[in-house]
């Protein structure tokens, strides 16, 4: 297969309606599908895209929006190769068009309530898409009404097109029966099974099938009695048609055994009895490699992950998924997980014959120079996650004027750096009910989640601090308050980690920068010079007023307020001026004994900035690569 050409796989169909008396159930969808799935992802190397939603019994959405969306995505190139597979009934429309019947269509008002089956291909008309080859197979009933369908409109509506933007498109269909003939209940998946599976080496055009080929094969196989004709058409490019293609099993390359070499490697990082260990594993060489930027959370995450690693390219001798298996291997070690560290072992002595360029002396020396600078971060520092809680403004209506819902980011920092050491989030919309943000994170352990991948990605021992941005109008959420779940119990988030508050106009707000340098001279003063804390610079007392909330966010740099109203936190000694450097942890204690309390704490560890980008972006790798 050639390398330059990617081959990706969409697959749905309906097996249950609605209107179940007038329609019928058809059961036989929800084995075609993973027939389907299996046979091209498994051999022929295809990747199975857009299984993130619902594929059996999708809406029009699926089919359409989120296809569109797809093909417009960066990723997208015009060496691609696409098969869309679909399975479910339908109904022709004398006069009109095929349709495809959905779960919620009403048999009565088709046109109103199917899925007209041209829209398959109407994405393709968007501006910007790129793609050499796609294959619509429509297997349902009347089936090569709804291929000519999108043949027709594929030749008027798109091709007129292509000669303009330089490129062509060649769209074909298989459909699974003729247009006034009813599609077999399962048999033409089945058929498609046995002969792929079966194909004699010999009849391979430079290493692809050809599609009438593979036509004429199935037509020869489904009984006459059954009277069901599959029918190929194709409109656009002249080209080899790409669709099937082959290596003997002699020299299958990396691509085609790609989702069998994932599979072992995640059974075996899946046997240990701690899942945390592998997850941390994984996180903990992501963080150090730099490879992606998101982190896994549980096991779907995890099998996601290493499918992801398994797409990137070897650079320079290293092979990223066994960049990854030595570094699991190498903490197996350490744990005297012997056994398991063997099987890694096995596993990748097995896979590299199958990925050329591959230097295992690098990956080696990589790995033990990578984990090195990483224990030494990591170790040698104070963690501290930093969540931004941006308020959002209208810019549909371009009022400015706040929404009422927020934008969550989330990042991983070291004190010495002037760059977050991970991402965990991004832009994550929040919408708060009755302005309540405490309730909204907490719904679903939504931040205790994103807040557990942090934990995932380092070691047990590692300390590991929150501070939240929060708008003013935010100050009084008690966030340190948000539970998660610790053992068989729930917890606050301010008993696990000292916690604490800063000021998200201070940092993003560009009306505060004087604001913000003045503060910048006195924290060195402070922190730098160990100076002491002077009564000016900090609020210590029951519950502030929204004037003295002010006075905090405009100057000072530490605020603590109890949150019952209770003023006794320095004059009972729980909390002494003279060790004020100390505060986040006593209080973290205090919460512990069920205190409610808040800390405002502006420390001289670096600030979030829109300018600064991740460490694991192609932005910080080419400043990495320059210094």
């Amino acid at each position: 297969m050639n390398r330059t050409h990617r081959h990706y796989l969409i697959v749905c169909g309906t097996s249950k309606y609605q209107s179940s008396e007038e329609i019928g159930q058809l059961p036989s969808v929800e084995e075609d599908l993973p027939t389907v799935i299996d046979l091209l992802t498994g051999s022929f190397g295809y990747e199975h895209v857009l299984n993130d939603l619902q594929y059996l019994n999708p809406n029009g959405d699926f089919l359409k929006k989120r296809f569109a969306d797809w093909l417009l995505e960066e990723e997208r190139c015009d060496k691609d190769i696409v098969i869309f597979y679909y399975s479910g009934h339908c109904e022709y429309i004398l006069g009109d068009r095929h349709y495809l019947l959905l779960e919620n269509t009403n048999p009565r008002t088709i046109p109103q309530t199917a899925l007209p089956t041209e829209d398959l291909v109407r994405p393709l008309n968007n501006q910007g898409v790129r793609m050499a080859q796609i294959l619509y197979i429509i297997d349902t009933c009347f089936s090569q009404g709804g291929a000519g369908d999108v043949m027709e409109f594929a030749s008027k509506a798109i091709q007129q097109y292509q000669p303009i933007k330089g490129r062509n498109i060649a769209i074909h269909t298989i459909a699974a029966c003729r247009a006034k003939q009813e599609a077999q209940q399962g048999i033409f998946s089945q058929v498609l099974k046995e002969l792929l599976e079966s194909w004699r080496e010999n009849e391979f055009q430079e290493g692809y099938i050809n599609p009438n080929s593979l036509v004429s094969k199935i037509n020869e196989k489904i009984p006459p009695a059954l009277k069901q004709n599959v029918v190929h058409s194709v409109v656009g490019s002249e080209t080899l048609a790409m669709f099937f293609p082959f290596v003997p099993k002699t020299l299958q390359t990396w691509e085609q055994k790609r989702l069998e070499i994932v599979n072992k490697l995640f059974d075996i990082l899946t046997k240990k009895k701690e899942l945390n260990d592998s997850l941390f594993f994984i996180n903990s060489f992501l963080l150090s490699s730099k490879f992606l930027e998101e982190f896994v959370l549980d096991e779907p995450d995890l099998r996601e992950k290493l499918t992801e690693l398994s797409y990137k390219p070897v650079i320079d001798g290293i092979c990223p998924l066994i960049a990854c298996s030595e570094w699991c291997r190498k903490r197996l070690l350490e744990k005297k997980e012997l056994k398991l560290a063997e099987a890694i072992e096995t596993w990748r002595n097995s896979v590299i014959q199958y990925r050329k360029g591959v230097d295992l002396d690098k990956i080696y020396r990589n790995e033990k120079q990578s984990w090195k600078r990483f224990e030494e971060l990591i170790t040698g520092e104070d963690l501290r996650v930093q969540i931004e809680i941006e308020p959002e403004v209208d810019l549909e209506k371009n009022t400015g004027q706040p929404t009422g819902a927020f934008h969550l980011n989330m990042n991983l920092w070291t004190r010495n750096q002037c760059l977050p050491l991970g991402r965990f989030a991004e832009n994550e919309k929040l919408k708060p009910k009755d302005n309540n943000l405490k309730l909204c994170l907490e719904n679903d352990d939504f931040l205790t989640k994103l807040i557990r991948k942090t934990r995932y990605s380092l070691p047990d021992l590692v300390k590991l601090e929150l501070e939240f941005f929060l708008p003013f109008i935010l100050f009084q959420e008690s966030l340190e308050e948000i539970s998660f779940i610790r053992g068989k119990n729930r917890k606050a988030l301010g008993y696990e980690y000292p916690s604490f508050i800063n000021s998200f106009e201070r940092y993003f707000d560009e009306d505060f920068r004087e604001v913000r340098d003045a503060i910048k001279i006195v924290k060195r003063a402070l922190w730098d010079n160990d100076s002491d804390l002077d009564d000016e610079y900090y609020y210590i007392g029951a519950t502030p007023s929204k004037s003295e909330l002010e006075k905090i966010e405009d100057s000072l740099l530490i605020a603590i307020w109890s949150q019952t109203g209770d003023e006794s936190l320095v004059k009972e000694g729980e909390l002494k001026v003279a060790e004020w450097k100390e505060w986040p942890i006593k209080i973290q204690n205090l919460r512990k004994k069920n205190r409610k309390v808040t800390l405002f704490w502006d420390d001289s560890y670096p600030k979030p900035s829109k300018r600064l980008r991740p460490l694991n972006t192609k932005v910080v790798e080419l400043i990495a690569r320059q210094t």
